[in-house]
């Protein structure tokens, strides 16, 4: 399910996804989405309240909601919003809800207690509560996103989108395809320390990689695998761009971290990912080594 678009995106494209911080607007509209889809019985599946003329669930227990929510998000309050809720609190609030969220639906109606029996679609209201969490988030411009697991994700900026999802690795060596699925599993983390640590395995992966092909002869290796490239336009420009990225490896606190190392800023991590992801993808394409989208 996806949420239906404005005529502002249809006409001028898509809001830009550069903010780091959810900018109070859109803070307001997850918190607002929350209460609804609790009001709205979306969590009385997982918390029931049953008829009391009968044996199927009616409404939402939200005394159990409360105690259960605060104990797994000490940030939450009960109810909701008492105190300042920061943004990773506010993930998390939404991504508790979204992993229990439930569709309600009429079932068999009590004329004396004037009430439905509720039937519940657990697909269907996961798949509605993401639609509306991301619409949100994309509305607001953040560069964060919920996945179909129900937990979001910092997905960056559009180039860092398009470069993660080509990154298939499928080289037949299994230590290389780990680094670089770990690699792009951990950039898409909300912690900053996560990315980093992408980076770092990038970079391992780059390393390893430029092996791949003659593990006994590093130079005669990049040789091979820059002769995948049939075009010597690119073929030069590809090798000029592996030189930049080793030298950036070798400058920048990446994978070393002796005293003299330049600490990589957090505001150039979207930067010098795209740029490696874009050169591994390449080269694994050209050779033969990218799994099929």
């Amino acid at each position: 399910m996806s949420a239906p678009s404005f005529y502002s995106d249809r006409t001028n494209g898509a809001v830009a996804r550069t903010h780091e911080e959810l900018p109070e607007a859109t803070a307001d509209g997850l918190k607002a989405l929350v209460e609804r889809r609790i009001d709205s019985n979306f969590l009385a599946e997982e918390f029931p309240s049953y008829c009391s003329d009968g044996n199927g669930i009616e409404g939402t227990n939200k005394f159990s909601v409360g105690p259960d929510l605060t104990a797994l998000v000490p940030g939450a309050t009960w109810p909701l919003w008492q105190e300042e809720t920061d943004d990773a609190t506010l993930f998390d609030i939404v991504e508790y809800v979204g992993q229990r969220v439930s569709k309600p639906s009429n079932a068999e109606y009590h004329s004396f207690l004037r009430h439905y029996e509720l039937d519940f679609d657990k697909k269907a209201g996961r798949e509605q509560f993401r639609a509306e969490v991301n619409q949100i988030l994309s509305r607001g411009g953040t560069v964060f996103e919920m996945n179909s697991q129900m937990q979001v994700q910092r997905v960056g900026p559009p180039e860092v989108q398009t470069a993660l999802r080509s990154l298939r690795p499928d080289t037949g060596d299994v230590t290389l395809d780990a680094l670089l699925e770990t690699a792009r599993n951990l950039y898409l983390s909300r912690d900053e320390a996560d990315r980093a640590t992408a980076i770092e395995k990038l970079w391992d992966g780059f390393e390893r990689l430029k092996t791949i092909d003659d593990p006994t002869d590093k130079k005669r290796s990049v040789t091979a695998l820059l002769a995948h490239i049939s075009d010597p336009a690119v073929r030069d420009l590809i090798n000029e761009e592996m030189t930049a990225l080793t030298k950036i490896g070798n400058s920048f606190q990446i994978r070393h971290h002796e005293v003299g190392k330049h600490p990589l800023p957090a505001d150039a991590q979207d930067y010098i990912a795209t740029r490696m992801v874009n050169v591994i993808v390449l080269l694994l394409d050209q050779s033969g080594r990218l799994a099929p989208a």
